[in-house]
């Protein structure tokens, strides 16, 4: 080897050495993900902890900070682990750029406690801990510890910036019923299966979904005899008091 080659080679390791540090200069950082409801489903509004809609039937999607950006679309749904049925659920996603996509059950072992990036495997930001969840889930439904899991893969799509009039796609899970408490996330791969860049679901973008649980007829009727037998008795006393 002549030295008159040396500066070559050192220019040539200086960019090999180089390119590592540049690829990492140019990791992008989504934002994260918000939930917004699409007609027919009632306007929904971030109230500082979670989306929330009354729809057990939701029109929804989801819009990314500072996109619009592509990529790899998952929609997660969060079933009240205490309900019968909740880990044996069939229901399917459609609205997305690839057709209807099944929810399938990610694991037998409900999600309890750490984070939900965690549990799906996923290196994601926010990590979306479950203290995020339950206390909004257990105002409708006070005996859920967590939630099993389901996911739905949409492929590639692309997801507005949250100043967009509507989300897009707009989902739906045709005639499935999400009972009360349950959430919708979703998680947005912007890199690639090797080099994956997820942006998960603000905490409180999380799309909420309760109803007020309103008396049975029977317990009205209970409720209301109490009170009558109550008033009969507080008369009688008054009525046995010595003048």
């Amino acid at each position: 080897m002549t030295y008159a080659r040396l500066p070559r080679l050192a220019v040539a390791l200086c960019i090999l050495l180089a390119t590592p540090c540049y690829a990492g200069a140019t990791h992008i950082s989504i934002g994260p993900l918000h939930a917004v409801c699409d007609a027919p489903t009632s306007t929904c509004t971030d109230n500082g902890t979670v989306t929330p809609t009354a729809s057990t039937s939701p029109y929804y999607g989801f819009t990314a900070s500072s996109g619009p950006y592509s990529g790899d679309y998952l929609i997660i749904a969060l079933i009240p682990n205490n309900l019968p049925g909740a880990n044996t659920e069939s229901f399917s996603v459609t609205g997305g750029a690839n057709g209807t996509a099944p929810e399938s059950l990610v694991s037998t072992t409900a999600w309890t406690s750490g984070n939900l990036s965690t549990y799906l495997m996923l290196s994601a930001s926010p990590r979306n801990p479950i203290g995020a969840y339950l206390p909004t889930t257990q105002t409708y439904d006070p005996g859920a510890t967590g939630y099993y899991v389901y996911k739905a893969d949409l492929g590639a799509n692309t997801l507005l910036r949250p100043s967009a009039t509507t989300a897009t796609p707009v989902l739906f899970d045709g005639s499935f019923i999400f009972p009360n408490g349950s959430s919708i996330v979703g998680f947005l791969n912007k890199g690639t299966a090797n080099a994956p860049n997820w942006a998960a679901t603000a905490n409180s973008g999380q799309l909420s979904i309760g109803t007020p649980i309103t008396p049975e007829p029977t317990s009205i009727l209970l409720f209301g005899t109490g009170l009558l037998a109550l008033a009969a008795f507080v008369r009688r006393r008054s009525s046995a008091r010595p003048v």
